[in-house]
């Protein structure tokens, strides 16, 4: 294995810890647009509260990953993903100022509330529409990005995947809240959950059946390797969804928990099998994007001590913070 792989998988890390920790705590932030009880919306809000910071330090672990290590990457990825990426920036930093301002101050608890539920669904939104701008192909040009700024849109590719990024994440936020909560919160975001499963399979299977469509990327299963990583793949994202499904409404929250992971699995395993190892669809690969031999090691030992240290302070967040949310004791008069 080359180096630049053993890169590729800390990248693939940091990937999957900020979508499955941030993408359930933007899913709550959808969730409180569409409730409108004060004590359900105000537990949810601390939920949040509880973790978010240290949720989203993985997206600047990712960030320095394609930076750092495959420069080559990233001065082509950037420019191609401009608005997107900017927008999704801005609502990072607009959702963090509403959550605090619900916090400290309860008499701005609607406006503030309001703001930080669509920022929330504005950041889900606008990273799916980057990732399917990326995986539908970038047009490149002796090494450099030759596109437009709505080059990503892909003839509204771009929509379609920032839906389904906006589903998943809803997904996620409802079976770590039903984990959490109690009584009627619990069956409000089962009743919701199960509609998000069923629409979580059907705009997937239209992301992967219009992707060929859409851009230049193409779905390519010529390898045995290819052929059983996709397989693998689909039975567990689909086996995921299915006992998401059942399990809404079931005594067992960490059921749930483990089917939505499961759904996250399934689909990374999907993606794998369709642009591995190219890192920028439909031509640049890993090895040819990835920083000298020095340079990545260099990376590997700085950034990888930093990893357990993350992982520690996270996992102490949530043991400090575990036990289910109480709606009576978060309600707050205005």
């Amino acid at each position: 294995m080359r180096l630049s792989d053993g890169w590729m998988i800390f990248l693939l890390l940091a990937f999957t810890m900020y979508i499955v920790l941030d993408g359930y705590d933007l899913g709550i932030g959808v969730l409180t647009l569409i409730d409108s009880d004060d004590g359900r919306r105000r537990a949810m809000y601390e939920l949040v509260a509880m973790s978010w910071d240290g949720n989203e330090s993985w997206l600047v672990l990712l960030g320095l990953a394609l930076w750092g290590g495959l420069p080559l990457a990233s001065g082509i990825v950037l420019p191609s993903l401009y608005i997107p990426m900017l927008l999704v920036l801005w609502s990072l930093i607009w959702r963090g100022v509403a959550l605090e301002l619900i916090s400290q101050y309860p008499g701005w608890h609607h406006r503030w509330g309001r703001a930080f539920g669509v920022a929330s669904l504005m950041a889900a939104f606008c990273q799916g529409a980057a990732f399917g701008g990326l995986i539908a192909g970038v047009r490149v040009h002796d090494g450099a990005f030759a596109g437009g700024p709505f080059s990503f849109f892909h003839h509204g590719y771009a929509i379609l995947t920032g839906v389904t990024a906006t589903v998943l994440y809803v997904l996620a936020a409802t079976a770590w809240v039903y984990l959490k909560s109690d009584g009627e919160l619990q069956r409000r975001v089962a009743r919701i959950g199960r509609g998000a499963t069923v629409a979580l399979g059907l705009t997937t299977a239209a992301c992967w059946v219009l992707l060929p469509v859409a851009g230049s990327s193409t779905l390519s299963l010529t390898t045995t390797a290819r052929l059983v990583v996709w397989l693998i793949g689909a039975v567990v994202l689909a086996g995921g969804l299915a006992m998401a499904y059942r399990s809404f409404g079931g005594r067992s929250g960490l059921a749930v928990v483990s089917a939505t992971l499961a759904v996250y699995a399934g689909g990374l395993m999907l993606l794998l099998g369709l642009i591995y190892p190219r890192v920028v669809p439909p031509s640049i690969t890993v090895h040819e994007a990835a920083s000298p031999t020095s340079t990545l090691v260099f990376l590997l030992v700085g950034v990888g001590m930093f990893v357990p240290v993350v992982l520690t302070y996270q996992a102490f967040a949530y043991w400090v913070f575990r036990g289910k949310v109480s709606i009576k004791q978060e309600t707050t008069s205005e």
